[in-house]
């Protein structure tokens, strides 16, 4: 073995044990330069996807389960492979990890701005929910380019809402809260998604000029078989009401979740219940039929 092949093996080592995190150590292993290899590899598919724009856009309607009609979506990425549609779990963390994840949201927020044009000469009161990873969100200049997208596509800034998750604001919860105090003078709305599954602290929710709460699916898939997960779901939706702010409800597949969530007063419902995410066309075509979904009373 030379030096140069001892180093590569050092630094393999080295970044086993980031992955671990602080105060550790690896010895290298012929398994951790297999793995190695491997990811190198997939990075390097995901680089070429992006910049051959596989990476497309898929939309989840969310509906007010009173009228039965959609009044947004969520945009949600998909990768367009070989004749395959990959979902996020196949490409999200890597970008995330390499840096690629801002400019694949950036060219997604500009697709999802024109097709919300689209759409609000249909109904136009629709807005759009884009999910911001933590790294993009603290990124300066995120205002400014979200200012000048809406401008650009004539979009009012209350019908772009802008979700972040707990793992977001516990990094650096003071900056990340003066970030979304910016945001908010935009006028655009923003929402916590996953609340429940982090270790945020109340003391900072009620910092938060948040609109939104939305509610993981992984209470909501609890409602009618676990007593603690509908204890959960209870306690969201009186701290929202209490803070001043909305719920969505994430995973509603079944009619009993819809009935428990509409008796505790959540209408809003994203789920398999009404649609499964949708390419552009198909959502286009939803609003232009118009249908009534299912309704609660």
């Amino acid at each position: 073995m030379d030096s140069h092949e001892l180093l590569r093996h050092a630094d393999v080592a080295m970044y086993h044990a980031k992955q671990l995190g602080r105060n550790t150590f690896q010895f290298f292993t012929q398994a951790m330069n297999e793995e190695a290899s491997q990811r190198l590899a997939r990075e390097a598919r995901i680089k070429v996807a992006h910049d051959r724009d596989e990476f497309i856009n898929y939309y989840q309607p969310i509906v007010n389960s009173q009228t039965g009609k959609a009044v947004g979506v969520e945009l949600l990425l998909r990768w367009q492979k070989d004749g395959s549609i990959l979902a996020p779990s196949e490409f999200i963390v890597v970008a995330e990890e390499i840096g690629l994840i801002i400019p694949m949201t950036e060219r997604a927020i500009e697709r999802a701005l024109a097709d919300l044009k689209t759409w609000c000469a249909i109904r136009s009161d629709f807005y759009i929910s884009i999910n911001i990873s933590a790294l993009h969100f603290l990124k300066p200049g995120l205002r400014t380019y979200l200012a000048g997208l809406l401008e650009r596509f004539q979009i009012p800034p209350e019908q772009l809402k802008l979700e972040v998750t707990e793992t977001t604001l516990i990094k650096e919860p003071d900056r990340a809260i003066e970030k979304m105090r910016s945001l908010k003078s935009l006028g655009v709305s923003l929402s916590l998604d996953d609340f429940g599954t982090g270790y945020s602290s109340l003391m900072y929710l009620k910092r938060l000029p948040l609109d939104v709460i939305k509610i993981d699916r992984a209470f909501v898939s609890g409602i009618g078989s676990d007593e603690k997960d509908q204890a959960i779901v209870d306690a969201t939706l009186v701290l929202a009401k209490s803070l001043g702010m909305q719920c969505v409800a994430e995973g509603v597949e079944s009619e009993e979740q819809l009935n428990y969530l509409a008796q505790h007063k959540c209408y809003c419902i994203q789920g398999f219940i009404y649609s499964k995410p949708e390419p552009e066309t198909q959502i286009t075509q939803y609003l232009k039929d118009d249908k009534v979904e299912i309704k609660v009373q």
